[in-house]
C-alpha cells in the first residue's frame, strides 16, 4: 500500500477553484516539491493531506503514519520540552512516566508497575532518546533553549525550528514540511539535507528554496494559481523544473500563434463565402442571371454557416487553447542614490560602511546576525529601511492601507496606485494585517521598503515566505540597485544572483571580515 494516494482532489476557497483534478501516490522514498505563488493553494493541499482539512472534492487514503510541519505553532501555550516529547510518540511517552514514577518509589508501592515501564522502555531502546533530542536540538539550533521556556516566549523562527525538530523525533512514515528552511542557516539546511537523504519514508516539500529543491526532490508539481490543473514536472528539481517549464510556456505560445492564425484563415474564408453568397443572391434578385444560380447562393451561403458554426465549436472545445496567461509580477524598483560612492555613511562595529557598500552577513543562527542589524538601525533611525526575518510584532488588527500609510507619508490615492503595483487589490485594502498569509505580508514589507526615502537597506533573510515569481523580481530590482545595501541571507542563490562587494561573518556577537 503507498504511503499517500489522493484521487480527483480539489478545493473551493470563497467560491473559487484553488485546484481541481490532482491525482497523487506517495510511495516510500519519493521525493516531491510543490511550488507555485503564494495564494495559490499550497499550504491547503498540504492541510488536506494532512488530513486537517475536508477536500472539496476528491478522496486522500493514507498508509502511514504522517508528520506535517506547517510554517506557525499550532499550540503556543505550552513548553519547549513538553513539544518535543510529544514527537517522541510511545518513547517518549514511556519515558515521562518511567521518570513521574522514578520520584514515587520511595513513598509509595509501584515496583511492578515501574518494572514493567522500564521493561518497555528497554525493548523500545529508550535509552537513545537523549542523544536524538540533543542531536536534533543542537543541528536545528535550538540547544540553547530551556525545557521550560514558554513556547510563546520563543521567537517565530525558533518556533518554526521547533515544529520541525518534533516531526524529525516521530519518524513518519511521509514527511509534510511547509517552508521546512526558512529559518535555518546553512549548516543546518545541510544537515536537513542529509536527514533527508538517509530517509527512508517519503517526502513532500512545500518550499521556494532553490538549492534546497535541486538536492533533495526528484519530482515537482505546480499550482500556479491560473490553470486549476496542477501541472507536473517529474524528473528533478528546481532548475529542471524552470528549464520544463520554460519550454512548456514556448510550446503554448508557438500553439496558440498556430491556432490564431488558422483561426483568422477561417474568418477570412467565411468572410469570403458570405461575400460571394451575398455577390450572388443580389445578382439572383436583380433578375439579370439564371434562375439556378439561387440554387448556387442557397448552397454557398449554407457552407458559410456551416464553417461559422465549426469554428465556433472549435473554439468552444477543451481542446481550444486559451491565450497563455502568467501573473502580473510584483512591482519592484528601489529608488537609486545619485551621490558618489565612498562616502562614509556610518559605523559598525569599528568598521566604515560607505556608499554604495553591498555587504553580505552569514553566521549560524542565534550567532547575532539579527540582533546586528537591530543594533544598526537603532543607531540611525531614519536613515535606514529595514526588512526584518519575521513577523514577530507585526500582525494586529490594523488595516494594510493603514500600516502602509503608518511607514510612507503619501496621500490615500497614492498609496492605493502603490498598493495595486505590489498585488494587493481593493478588497484587501482594508483587510487586517494579522489576516495575510506569510508571502503577503512579506509583500506589503517590501513595499513599504521601496517606496521609504532611505537610501540603506538592511534585509534580514529577505528570501523566506516569497514565491518564485517575486524572488525574481527583487533579486532583479536589488541586482540593479545603486545605494547602500547590507544583508543577512543563507539563501546562496539570492547571494550570487545579488552579488556583494563585501562579507562579514557573524559568530558570537563577534564580527569578522573585509
Amino acid at each position: 500500500m503507498p504511503h499517500l494516494k489522493a484521487t480527483g482532489l480539489g478545493h473551493t476557497h470563497d467560491g473559487e477553484p484553488l485546484f481541481t483534478g490532482l491525482d497523487l501516490t506517495l510511495n516510500p522514498g519519493d521525493r516531491l516539491g510543490v511550488v507555485g505563488p503564494n495564494g495559490a493553494g499550497k499550504t491547503t493541499l498540504l492541510r488536506i493531506l494532512a488530513g486537517d482539512l475536508t477536500p472539496t472534492h476528491g478522496v486522500v487514503t493514507a498508509g502511514t503514519r504522517i508528520g506535517y510541519v506547517p510554517q506557525r505553532m499550532p499550540d503556543p501555550h505550552g513548553t519547549v520540552g513538553g513539544w518535543l516529547a510529544g514527537g517522541l510518540g510511545e518513547i517518549g511517552r514511556v519515558t515521562a512516566r518511567m521518570r513521574e514514577l522514578e520520584q514515587r518509589l520511595a513513598a509509595e508501592d509501584v515496583l511492578d508497575e515501574y518494572a514493567a515501564v522500564q521493561d518497555r522502555w528497554t525493548a523500545l531502546r529508550g535509552w537513545t532518546t537523549d542523544t536524538r533530542l540533543a542531536e536534533i536540538r543542537q543541528r536545528l539550533s535550538l540547544g540553547h533553549l530551556p525545557d521550560d521556556r514558554r513556547l510563546d516566549q520563543v521567537s517565530g523562527g525558533e518556533q518554526a525550528r521547533l515544529l520541525l525538530a518534533r516531526a524529525l523525533l516521530d519518524d513518519p512514515g511521509l514527511l509534510l514540511l511547509d517552508e521546512p528552511t526558512n529559518h535555518l542557516d546553512s549548516d543546518g539546511t545541510t544537515w536537513l539535507r542529509q536527514w533527508l537523504a538517509g530517509y527512508h519514508g517519503a517526502v513532500l516539500a512545500v518550499s521556494h528554496d532553490r538549492a534546497f529543491l535541486d538536492e533533495t526532490v526528484t519530482r515537482i508539481i505546480e499550482l500556479d494559481g491560473i490553470d486549476q490543473t496542477p501541472q507536473d514536472y517529474p524528473g528533478g528539481g528546481y532548475t529542471h523544473y524552470r528549464e520544463q517549464k520554460q519550454k512548456r510556456w514556448e510550446r503554448l505560445l508557438l500553439d496558440y500563434e498556430a491556432q490564431e492564425k488558422d483561426r483568422r484563415r477561417w474568418e477570412a474564408d467565411i468572410a469570403t463565402t458570405k461575400a460571394h453568397a451575398l455577390g450572388v443572391e443580389n445578382t439572383v434578385r436583380s433578375g439579370a442571371t439564371a434562375p439556378h444560380l439561387r440554387r448556387v447562393a442557397r448552397l454557398v451561403a449554407r457552407k458559410a454557416k456551416v464553417r461559422e458554426r465549426r469554428l465556433r465549436r472549435q473554439m468552444a472545445a477543451v481542446s481550444w487553447i486559451a491565450r497563455p496567461r502568467t501573473r502580473p509580477p510584483v512591482t519592484l524598483a528601489f529608488p537609486g542614490d545619485t551621490a558618489g560612492t565612498g562616502d562614509v555613511l556610518l559605523h559598525v562595529r569599528g568598521r566604515a560602511v560607505t556608499r554604495g557598500d553591498r555587504i553580505l552577513i552569514t553566521g549560524r543562527n542565534g550567532s547575532g546576525k539579527t540582533t546586528l542589524l537591530r543594533e544598526i538601525a537603532g543607531e540611525h533611525p531614519g536613515t535606514v529601511a529595514v526588512l526584518p526575518q519575521t513577523d514577530d510584532g507585526l500582525r494586529d488588527a490594523t488595516t494594510v492601507m493603514d500600516f502602509f500609510r503608518a511607514r510612507v507619508p503619501v496621500y490615500i490615492d497614492d498609496a492605493e496606485t502603490l498598493l495595486t503595483g505590489h498585488q494587493f487589490d481593493t478588497d484587501q485594502w482594508d483587510s487586517p494585517v494579522q489576516d495575510l498569509s506569510s508571502g503577503e505580508l512579506r509583500r506589503l514589507l517590501l513595499a513599504v521598503l521601496v517606496n521609504s526615502p532611505a537610501r540603506i537597506l538592511l534585509l534580514d533573510e529577505p528570501t523566506n515566505h516569497l514565491d518564485f515569481a517575486a524572488l525574481d523580481v527583487i533579486e532583479h530590482a536589488l541586482r540593479r540597485y545603486r545605494g547602500t545595501l547590507l544583508f543577512a541571507s543563507h539563501d546562496r542563490y539570492f547571494a550570487d544572483t545579488v552579488g556583494h562587494t563585501r562579507h562579514w561573518h557573524v559568530d558570537d556577537g563577534q564580527v569578522t571580515g573585509d
